[in-house]
């Protein structure tokens, strides 16, 4: 894994390690936020060549519901 991904897979790590600081303290507004976050490093990853899936995974499991994922094109 390129250092690229490995420092993407530990700020997604942090992103998740706050959304869930947040809900424990009932701060919906902030999960929003953070949530947020996560799409943006998802497209970021997209424009870097790394695989989204797991991004998607991860903002599956925190928002239940599937991420759009832009096509190349789109980015």
């Amino acid at each position: 894994m390129s250092e690229f991904a490995d420092q993407l897979d530990t700020r997604i790590d942090d992103v998740r390690h706050r959304i869930h600081e947040a809900r424990s303290a009932g701060d919906d507004f902030l999960v929003e936020n953070l949530i947020d976050d996560l799409q943006n490093l998802m497209e970021l990853a997209g424009r870097n060549d790394v695989d989204t899936g797991p991004i998607a995974e991860v903002i599956q499991a925190e928002t239940g519901a599937l991420p759009v994922i832009p096509s190349p094109e789109e980015l």
